[in-house]
């Protein structure tokens, strides 16, 4: 199983709106992230700062399924509510973080 974790910053007064593009997350987007082999997605707020983690099976598999927009209007509002959001140049996430530490158990 692969993990990725990404950070946006979103402008000033947003976080709700963010929330309120998340409760719910449109149906198309969930199915989406399925068929994109993502079996746990999730979503972290701190202020104006949106951490997400995802594990995900494998590269090939994100990519054919991640790189269609399957929602327009709603990754539109994501990305106008966004101060800064920066895509990995591999694949179609957000730049992903360095990890720095993981434990995974005894």
């Amino acid at each position: 199983m692969n993990q990725a974790a990404f950070h946006l910053v979103l402008k000033p007064k947003m976080g709700q709106r963010y929330i309120d593009l998340h409760s719910p997350v449109p149906p198309e987007i969930s199915q989406q992230l399925g068929q994109a082999g993502i079996s746990n997605f999730s979503i972290f707020r701190d202020g104006d700062h949106i951490f997400g983690v995802l594990n995900y099976e494998d590269e090939s598999q994100i990519k054919e399924f991640l790189g269609k927009d399957v929602s327009p209007a709603w990754t539109k509002e994501i990305i106008t509510i966004c101060d800064y959001r920066e895509v990995d140049p591999e694949l179609p996430l957000l730049k992903r973080l360095v990890r720095v530490f993981r434990f995974e158990g005894a």
